[in-house]
């Protein structure tokens, strides 16, 4: 989820107290939740960037809450909108590097700083050697959805010799990969051996990045067999760390629980998922479903654990996102 869409824990107070309590005004919201009124007028000012809270037609000075199934969509829409765009441009100024890295207007000759690696199997002797090499980190795109099961084993054998050493390792995977048997497998190898996997709806490139200094970027990204650009130059390796590093602060983490990735979710809780959407409080959602007050609030718990949710307005977006409600 983009950073830029999140709720801040009191933008969530804010607009669950709305949603609560039409009736108050700045100063009493302010009052209700025992901070500035400034700090309220911030919130509201987030809210109605993001079309969940609008001004009162019936009474000028108080606010109204858009409906919680319709906020929910706008949210979903503008992240949608939003992860293309950024995918989009990505992609734009990856493919761009990649053609003046190949030597583009210089000739045909490789730009100081590159190295030019013919085919899968330089590729594969080159990512060998960086394993044994590497000092503090890697980190690595993964796209094109489920790998291939040699890609696979070979990509755990270096896993294990970098882990081994104490070197972190970081790997974003499409999201689709969560479906995939075989990556899951190896996922499950890398976090088990102390590396991170997260997910995001489109990567831009394959990339591999060591210890901040050495790149592995493909010559062609729609054709990885023609083979990579091993890449040293400090001005190329620093704007691939940050196309990185953001697309790690808008990636999900795939979690350690084996279930989690492939969980689905239950008819009591899906159901509950969308009494809430709509607006309901636990007591209300309770009843509707037959169980108590306590045993709503325990099952939505859990859905915000298993969804890596901090708050429940965030979760029922990833659920949303999931296709639970």
């Amino acid at each position: 989820m983009s950073v830029t869409l999140d709720l801040e824990e009191l933008d969530q107070r804010v607009y669950e107290e709305v949603l609560a309590r039409p009736e108050l005004g700045l100063v009493e919201l302010a009052a209700r939740l025992g901070v500035e009124p400034d700090r309220v007028r911030d919130c509201l000012d987030r809210l109605f960037a993001l079309r969940l809270v609008q001004a009162s037609f019936e009474t000028p000075g108080r606010f109204t809450v858009v409906d919680p199934v319709l906020g929910m969509q706008r949210l979903l829409d503008q992240q949608h909108e939003e992860l293309v765009r950024r995918h989009r441009q990505a992609a734009g100024h990856q493919q761009a590097l990649v053609r003046i890295l190949a030597g583009a207007g210089s000739g045909g000759r490789p730009a100081e700083g590159v190295e030019r690696l013919a085919g899968l199997d330089a590729v594969q002797r080159r990512l060998e050697r960086l394993a044994l090499e590497a000092r503090t980190e890697v980190l690595t795109f993964m796209p094109g959805g489920p790998q291939s099961a040699a890609a696979l084993e070979a990509a755990e054998r270096n896993d294990a010799l970098v882990l081994g050493r104490g070197v972190a390792i970081r790997t974003i995977g499409l999201d689709l990969v969560r479906e995939d048997p075989g990556t899951l497998r190896y996922s499950r190898a890398l976090l088990a051996g102390g590396g991170v996997f997260r997910t995001v709806a489109a990567l831009p490139t394959r990339m591999v990045l060591v210890d901040r200094t050495h790149a592995l970027v493909p010559i062609d990204p729609a054709d990885s067999r023609q083979g990579a650009l091993f890449l040293s130059a400090p001005g190329m390796i620093a704007p691939l760390v940050a196309l990185f590093e953001r697309e790690w602060g808008a990636a999900v983490p795939l979690g350690a629980d084996p279930s989690e990735a492939v969980y689905v979710p239950t008819e009591q809780e899906r159901s509950l998922l969308g009494l809430l959407a709509e607006g309901h409080t636990d007591e209300s959602a309770a009843g509707q479903l037959h169980i108590s007050a306590r045993t709503a609030r325990r099952i939505m718990a859990s859905l915000i654990e298993r969804l890596g949710a901090r708050s429940r307005f965030e979760a029922g977006l990833r659920a949303a996102r999931l296709g639970w409600v």
